[in-house]
């Protein structure tokens, strides 16, 4: 018997979205037939989208936040009101193709996989694969590599491998094993949020896995893009790249490369006059104390840092 789904979508007033992209998701449910559910997290805290979606779409629940609290927080209430056991998260400006869920739902049958991301092609195109994604250490500082998202996808992207991380946008989990980690709220607002908490998995023994049979397209910050100035949204990637290796650098020889790779930096940047660089620094350094603190907390690690970032790299 096939497993049931939760389909958890965190959502701002995103009903053109919805218009788009929720008939394509509700006639992959009706053919899999397995009593999947769709919730959506009104996230505008002025329960806007109810009595809209459920006029069009019976079948949704929905779930009104009290006030506007984020993605993070707002895609937690959700899986904690999930009636499933799997959920699949994903975010209203997803469009998915037919047949995407059950693979991901065959890969979650193992037990040490603990999150699975499809293949997710930026606006589509089927050579910018966005969910091909790793992490490397470039001079000291850990990075996001997308390969697929410089260049076209080598045939490794055509095969079920690791990556590094599920993005969070759309990738199926246990319900289980996200309340029991969650999103660190160190990363609040928005950003780098999916891959910390992968990495908790990677950190305790387990696989993230990429499905390239399961796909679905994205329209890249179709919800934030929209609201939110580009500059902030920059500041608060670079500021969250910064905490994550903060909290997760625990190699001393690999500690020591970054703190000089980050005094390299801040000199070129004032000499250059590059003040946004030295703008995100600052942010970052003002979470300096919690992300040490996050860093303290976490239970001792199955593989250091290095180690994950070979097992999180498919073979060449």
């Amino acid at each position: 018997m096939t497993r049931p789904v939760s389909v958890v979508m965190p959502s701002l007033d995103d009903l053109d979205l919805f218009e788009r992209h929720l008939p394509a998701l509700f006639d992959e449910l009706e053919r899999r037939a397995a009593r999947d559910e769709v919730l959506v997290v009104d996230d505008t805290g002025r329960d806007q989208l109810a009595a809209a979606l459920r006029a069009r779409w019976p079948a949704v629940r929905v779930l009104a936040m009290p006030r506007n609290r984020g993605f993070a927080r707002a895609m937690t209430a959700g899986i904690e009101a999930a009636r499933h056991e799997l959920v699949f998260a994903m975010n209203p400006d997803v469009l998915v193709r037919r047949g995407f869920l059950d693979p991901l739902v065959a890969c979650i049958s193992e037990e040490d996989v603990w999150a699975v991301v499809p293949r997710i092609l930026l606006g589509g195109d089927e050579q910018k694969i966005e969910s091909w994604a790793f992490l490397r250490e470039h001079n000291g500082v850990l990075e996001l590599d997308q390969p697929a998202l410089r260049s076209a996808a080598d045939t490794r992207a055509l095969r079920l491998a690791p990556v590094a991380f599920a993005v969070g946008g759309a990738c199926l989990y246990r319900r289980a094993d996200f309340l029991a980690t969650g999103f660190d709220p160190l990363y609040e607002p928005f950003y780098w949020e999916d891959i910390d908490w992968s990495w908790a998995g990677w950190r305790n023994g387990k696989r993230i896995l990429y499905q390239p049979a399961a796909v679905v397209e994205h329209q890249h910050r179709g919800t934030i893009g929209r609201r939110v100035p580009k500059d902030f949204v920059r500041a608060m990637v670079e500021r969250n790249r910064l905490l994550f290796n903060w909290k997760h650098i625990d190699v001393p020889a690999l500690q020591r490369r970054h703190l000089a790779a980050l005094y390299r930096q801040a000199l070129d940047a004032y000499l250059e006059d590059r003040r946004e660089d030295l703008l995100w620094l600052s942010f970052a350094l003002e979470r300096l104390q919690a992300a040490l603190a996050a860093r303290a907390q976490q239970p001792a690690a199955r593989r250091s840092v290095l180690e994950i970032l070979r097992a999180s790299r498919p073979p060449e």
